[in-house]
């Protein structure tokens, strides 16, 4: 049997289900029965999305459209995230009287096709703030050159927990385009905590030209604006004797955020004080700063660490208990672990689930004290991690007592325990705990059909089938229909997977194989080359899905037609699976690294998911077979190559594409503006100025990149 490396994981799902076939089949005809409640018509719907079947769409687009007062039917595509459904939700869109408006681009952002992009953009500055949210977090899932831009539009909106938002967001992005806006948002907002949260969404860029903005942070009458400053100054690379004159100032500061930030920064450059300053919030009354205390000795290593962190472990506030079980991690050897274990037995649950959580990530942390806490444990947020800590070790040994606890029919820890035995490979033990699972309700019948399912148990599909059929109360077709849909996102994620059933999976997939492989000669004497000829053609016609069938077909008959698994890829690209559309792509790269078709479009969905490291490496290799006379390709390569590499902050690098890609395209103008910021952070101001200049005469007047272009000259 092929190994799981040897096929895609888009097989996988396929195998699955087509397994699932007698469920969508039920779903469907449940989705279309008029007889039943809407509430189960919809749950049927959703679970469809969930599955995400091609053949279940026609179903999906007819409820959409039979009923546009409902908001499920528009969740259900979401959930299906296929680009064929885009173009009608941009049409529902644009009616004004449409309803669940925010749903809609909730949905668009999921499925994420740039043809949404354009009305996302006008949607920003939409009267409902929820359809401003979704817009916002929409295009950020998207990407684009000019998405950084639109985002800081929203700086100066009314709604504060929008502008709230669009700060996460930024800082999120780390666009160096962004930091004028903030910048000069900053200047102007007058709401101290507007301000404190801009001063955190400027530190991730740690540029040198913000100390300014930073320092005047400093100078501010509100703790939290000075404590993200200081934390922010500490982010940027200037000399030790500079950053400790600037925040020498803040010893012994009353807010303890600040006096803790001020001590990572200047942990280095005046050690003496530091540890005069962690003394002094050793001791203190209050209990946050006794608690930053902690949070600094988990930064800052020092003269008698241990000691502290000892004392801190027996504080009598558990805040202050749960942040010192972070700082013990840090010790070396079996220190950190001898200072962690007697938490385990702490009187507060929080502290007992920070403990394991600790545990966890220490390798050598004795396991018969997690087996021994188990055994007593009756706390369900501690109960949960001890788990995950058992899992992630295979503590088989914990299966007796797993099951025990089962048979007691606890409400709370039955998905965790039942997922556990699952995890564990405990298959006899699964087949003994139904009878002490009650009624069928999805919250722990789905766990139990997914540890069933990781032990290789395919005949589930079979039992959830039935599960649908006639005869049922709606009560029970609803928990069904619910069982069905989270069933189907979990054989969606691969990645989780078990090798059980992996290989369950792959026998099936090898007996389709099998079968194909019997009719091969038949296959053989079809002219595959003519239906690759009518694959293009349903493919230009936009119809992916058949072009796709068809294209299966070709590469079952020629594993080597490389143009046919490039146009698959296409079709997968464009129906928003952009997984398997890499995953084909990358093979044909390695079949042949000069298919320059390929590269650019796996290029794409790299810089479509902001991976710009990857989209470096794919377009860095795919230059060697461009010839700079194929202006075409040059413009698409090397001008996403400069983007990959400003965004990596490998300005040089960056400069040298941007200016390969202009001399191909003199009027790309967002080329001219990455490459004025290029010089620009690496001290070329000159430079920098005379493409600003350029760029000054040609752009819009209402251009917003023109007013980062204004404001970036008059620093200069």
């Amino acid at each position: 049997m092929e190994k799981k490396e040897d096929i895609e994981a888009f097989r996988y799902v396929k195998a699955a289900r087509k397994l699932m076939l007698p469920i969508t089949d039920r779903l469907e005809a449940l989705a279309r029965n008029d007889d039943i409640s809407d509430e189960l018509k919809f749950e049927s719907l959703i679970s469809l999305g969930k599955i995400g079947d091609n053949e279940s769409l026609p179903t999906l687009m007819m409820l959409f459209n039979d009923y546009p007062d409902y908001l499920e039917p528009i969740t259900a595509l979401g959930y299906y995230k296929s680009s064929s459904p885009v173009a009608k939700l941009i049409e529902r869109l644009q009616d004004p009287d449409a309803l669940y408006k925010e749903e809609i681009v909730r949905v668009l952002g999921e499925i994420g096709d740039p043809m949404a992009t354009k009305i996302l953009m006008e949607l920003l500055h939409d009267e409902d703030r929820m359809v401003r949210y979704y817009s916002a977090r929409a295009l950020y899932k998207m990407g684009g050159r000019d998405v950084v831009q639109a985002l800081c539009s929203l700086l100066n909106d009314p709604d504060e927990w929008i502008v709230i938002n669009v700060l996460d967001i930024l800082s999120k992005m780390k666009d160096p385009e962004a930091i004028p806006a903030l910048v000069g948002q900053f200047e102007v907002v007058r709401d101290s905590r507007l301000k404190a949260i801009i001063i955190s969404s400027l530190t991730p860029f740690a540029e040198g030209s913000l100390l300014k903005t930073f320092e005047s942070g400093l100078d501010s009458f509100d703790p939290r604006i000075q404590a993200n400053s200081v934390e922010a100054i500490s982010m940027l690379k200037i000399p030790a004797s500079e950053m400790k004159r600037k925040l020498k100032r803040f010893y012994g500061h009353p807010n303890n955020r600040v006096r803790a930030n001020m001590c990572i920064a200047l942990a280095k450059a005046d050690p003496t004080a530091v540890i005069d300053e962690i003394k002094g919030m050793l001791v203190s009354q209050d209990a946050s700063t006794r608690r930053s205390a902690a949070y600094v000795l988990a930064r800052v290593d020092c003269e008698k660490r241990i000691e502290y962190i000892h004392t801190l472990l027996e504080d009598e506030n558990y805040g202050v208990r749960k942040m010192a079980l972070k700082a013990a991690m840090i010790l070396e050897g079996s220190v950190g672990v001898n200072e962690i274990k007697p938490l385990l037995d702490d009187e507060n649950q929080w502290v007992r689930r920070e403990v394991v959580e600790c545990a966890i990530r220490l390798t050598d942390f004795p396991n018969d004290l997690i087996i021994n806490r188990f055994r007593i444990e009756d706390c369900p947020p501690v109960l949960e991690v001890l788990l995950k800590y058992i899992v992630d070790r295979n503590l088989n040994e914990a299966v007796p007592i797993i099951y025990d606890r089962i048979k007691r029919e606890p409400e709370e820890e039955m998905p965790w325990l039942i997922a556990s035995l699952g995890h564990l490979g405990a298959i006899k033990e699964l087949n003994q705990v139904k009878k002490f699972l009650g009624a069928v309700r999805a919250s722990v019948f789905v766990e139990y059909y997914e540890a069933l399912l990781l032990n290789g148990d395919l005949k589930v599909f079979q039992t959830i089938a039935e599960g649908l059929g006639d005869g049922k109360r709606e009560q029970e077709l609803l928990s069904w229909a619910n069982i069905a849909g989270c069933i189907g996102t979990f054989i969606q994620n691969t990645d989780g997977y078990s090798r059980v059933l992996t290989e369950a999976l792959g026998k099936e997939i090898n007996f389709d194989k099998g079968e194909i492989l019997l009719g091969q000669n038949s296959l053989q004497t079809e002219n595959s080359e003519q239906m690759f000829e009518e694959a293009k053609n349903l493919y230009l016609t936009k119809d992916y899905q058949k072009a796709s069938m068809l294209l299966e077909k070709v590469i079952l008959a020629r594993p080597h037609h490389l143009e046919a698994r490039y146009l698959l890829a296409n079709c997968a690209y464009n129906m928003g699976d952009a997984a398997k559309a890499s995953n084909l792509l990358e093979k044909i790269l390695v079949a042949k690294p000069s298919h320059i078709e390929a590269g650019i479009l796996l290029g794409q969905i790299y810089f479509r998911r902001k991976d710009w490291q990857s989209l470096a490496d794919c377009y860095n290799k795919l230059k060697e077979f461009i010839r700079l006379e194929d202006k075409k390709n040059v413009i698409r390569v090397y001008g996403a190559l400069g983007l990959a590499y400003f965004n990596l902050k490998k300005y040089n690098e960056a400069i040298d594409s941007l200016l390969t890609g202009l001399k191909a395209n003199p009027r790309d103008l967002s080329s001219s503006y990455h490459l004025a910021l290029c010089y620009y952070s690496v001290g070329e101001t000159e430079r920098s100025k005379k493409v600003l200049e350029s760029l000054r005469k040609t752009l819009p007047p209402d251009s917003q990149v023109l007013k980062n272009v204004q404001e970036l000259l008059q620093r200069i």
